[in-house]
């Protein structure tokens, strides 16, 4: 009799474990379909390749003095845009961010007299920009990395040592290496984190105008402004503990998949109670045959 009951609620357990998983396999599978990112065709990889090598070629023109062949290539980057469906390839942030950058461009190049210095900026924010689109995991951007920390620990030492007009220009650096790959974050990473690392550096400037340095406000502001590049460039040590193994478009296999493996692991637990089970009901029953 113990062994049927046990039997039965074991039962019970394994068809509830398994409409459970189900459940949650057609929840996750409701979820994905409407959470369905656009991917982009081959056609628009194909133009965003196109414009990436006509920026590349810009970049050349322009570090190469070639004034006139770059703006050529600059009005040629200008024409693509309008033909390119970013849907998949980037965020309504990050298209305006490229569009922005290329009208900036324009005036740079376009003006009465050009400055070397300023075409050379505008040029890399657009080549970083192209690459951006077209290296989703590695993009060159990522190389400012080490660029930052070097200017962040030159402000740092300016701060430590309250040497202000230092400090200052040593944040100007460190602005301007910014303003060179903001375009390519937007493009990236989500607009929400570059508006947090625009706020945090309003935040230390307003700081660097006051007098004597508030040394507690701007260490804060740079543990802020550390967290957010660490993020974004993904050197967060737990970035990847919240990445989920599964694949997101395929989400009833893996939810069944583990479902089975709970049903095998609660199938052998049960079989194991079932036999140690019967043993006990067959000393019981050997005991009370004893007796009479």
């Amino acid at each position: 009799m113990f062994h049927v009951t046990l039997v039965k609620r074991f039962t019970t357990a394994l068809m509830l474990t398994l409409m459970i998983t189900i459940s949650a396999a057609c929840a996750g599978a409701s979820r994905t379909s409407i959470q369905t990112v656009p991917v982009a065709n081959a056609a628009e990889i194909q133009k965003i390749q196109f414009l990436n090598q006509i920026a590349d070629e810009m970049y050349k023109n322009t570090m190469d003095g070639q004034v006139i062949e770059a703006r050529s290539k600059l009005m040629q980057l200008s024409d693509q845009i309008p033909k390119i469906h970013f849907e998949g390839i980037t965020s309504v942030e990050g298209l305006n961010a490229l569009t922005e950058t290329i009208t900036q461009a324009k005036r740079v190049y376009n003006a009465v007299k050009y400055s070397p210095e300023d075409g050379q900026i505008a040029v890399a924010k657009i080549r970083l920009a192209t690459d951006a689109l077209t290296h989703k995991n590695q993009p060159m951007w990522l190389q400012y990395y080490k660029v930052l920390q070097d200017d962040r620990i030159g402000l740092s030492e300016a701060i430590r040592v309250n040497k202000k007009q230092e400090a200052i220009t040593n944040f100007g650096k460190l602005s301007q290496h910014i303003a060179v790959i903001r375009p390519s974050i937007l493009i990236s990473r989500d607009a929400g984190s570059v508006e947090q690392l625009d706020s945090i550096l309003v935040h230390i400037r307003s700081n660097l105008d006051t007098s004597p340095l508030p040394l507690r406000q701007l260490e804060s502001g740079l543990d802020h402004f550390d967290r957010i590049i660490n993020e974004l460039f993904m050197r967060n040590k737990d970035a990847m503990a919240f990445v989920p193994i599964t694949d997101p478009r395929q989400p009833i296999i893996w939810s069944l998949g583990i479902g089975l493996i709970i049903v095998s692991v609660l199938s052998f637990a049960g079989w194991r109670m079932y036999q140690s089970g019967r043993h006990i009901v067959s000393m019981k029953q050997t005991k009370e045959s004893e007796n009479r």
